[in-house]
């Protein structure tokens, strides 16, 4: 078997099940598993287990699946990884002589009452969660210290999807400089923001959800006090989405209605001003046993003057080409002309280089590039751990 494990343990999963035998590529194999993560609305982890026969068994195939809840630990979830991996596996083995070998354990019970017994939820579906962090490092001549903090809470069913998110962040830093009459002169250095998304959503079929956003934000960087909007949207799916684990293509149209306050006078002359903006973004990501493709188009222009516009793109793919070899690409590329909040006036030096403010830019870019060949034994079987 060929286990194509895409944000799961795989070794673990190799160390456990000893009754197969595991190779590095995806040609030496009969089975070809691919096992792929998708987050649930309660915050645990839904795999799905695609069994994909090869060869002469290519017409024998099927799929698993089951949720880990956010209560279990890493090592609960990948124990009910590896009994799902046995599970469908039986399937395979019905022909071949180690099945004599196996034995089926039934830790449940039986009960004459065949009904279905709802589950009893106090909470009505909401999960909420806090988090808080900080982090420090200096030396002799400089300090740093960043604070951040969030809170969640979010309530997914299959027809609704509602959640708000608060995040928070606070960076000082601090650098000292010796002065020549022997005393030390202390600058120091502030950035903060503060960001706040609602999302209300309601599906309307296997291909349309109508809802909208609710934004709040400031930010030291970016010369705004503050800034808060709804974006009314509609979305397509190409495919139903019940299919997202293994391909999408999507469509989201918005608008956005927003007043912003700045902290300092804008380029544009502005203290305070109410736009709206029109927003449009694609998606499309596509997971299969060869690999996986995943891009994105996001645009965006002011509706009083279409020339303040963005354009943000991007892609990713991971491909196996031939017999152990797999190479890996992304690239991104932004079009930027609705920097409508940059500060009149000129930069300092310390502006510049801490990047405290942003800074005036027409586009932005970013890749990378690379690939892996395996070659020797095809067998993948032993997991050693020391060292």
């Amino acid at each position: 078997m060929f286990l194509d494990c895409r944000g799961c343990n795989g070794s673990f999963v190799r160390s456990e099940i000893n009754f197969i035998n595991f190779v590095r590529d995806q040609s030496d194999a009969e089975l070809h598993l691919l096992i792929t993560l998708q987050k649930t609305g309660s915050g645990g982890w839904e795999h799905t287990l695609n069994f994909i026969g090869l060869g002469y068994i290519s017409d024998k195939s099927h799929t698993l699946k089951f949720v880990s809840p956010k209560s279990d630990t890493n090592d609960m979830m990948r124990n009910r990884l590896v009994r799902h991996v046995k599970l469908g596996l039986i399937y395979f083995l019905a022909d071949r002589t180690v099945l004599s070998d196996l034995n089926v354990n039934f830790s449940g019970t039986i009960s004459e009452d065949t009904d279905e017994v709802e589950n009893s939820d106090p909470w009505n579906s909401w999960i909420f969660s806090i988090r808080a962090s900080t982090r420090f490092s200096g030396e002799q001549s400089r300090a740093n210290n960043w604070f951040g903090g969030s809170f969640d809470a979010r309530r997914i069913t299959e027809d609704w999807k509602i959640t708000l998110d608060y995040n928070q962040n606070y960076n000082r830093r601090v650098f000292r400089t010796e002065e020549d009459d022997g005393s030390t002169r202390e600058d120091v250095f502030i950035t903060e923001n503060q960001n706040l998304t609602t999302l209300v959503a309601k599906s309307l079929g296997d291909h349309w959800t109508l809802g909208g956003y609710a934004r709040m934000r400031s930010s030291t960087q970016d010369n705004i006090a503050l800034s808060y909007g709804a974006t009314p949207s509609i979305e397509f799916s190409l495919f139903p989405y019940r299919e997202f684990n293994r391909r999408e293509i999507t469509l989201r149209y918005g608008l956005l209605a927003s007043q912003y306050n700045y902290v300092e006078t804008t380029i544009l002359n502005k203290d305070e001003e109410f736009l709206l903006r029109n927003e449009l973004r694609f998606r499309a990501d596509f997971t299969q046993p060869w690999g996986g493709v995943y891009g994105w188009l996001n645009a965006q222009a002011y509706w009083h003057d279409f020339s303040k516009n963005r354009l943000n793109l991007g892609f990713r793919v991971n491909m196996r080409v031939l017999k152990g070899l797999s190479i890996f690409f992304d690239g991104r590329y932004s079009l930027i002309n609705d920097q409508i909040s940059l500060a009149a006036g000129d930069l300092t030096e310390e502006e510049r280089l801490l990047n405290l403010k942003q800074q005036a830019t027409s586009y932005n870019y970013g890749g990378s590039i690379g690939f892996e060949f395996n070659f020797g034994s095809i067998y993948n079987n032993v997991i050693n751990t020391r060292f």
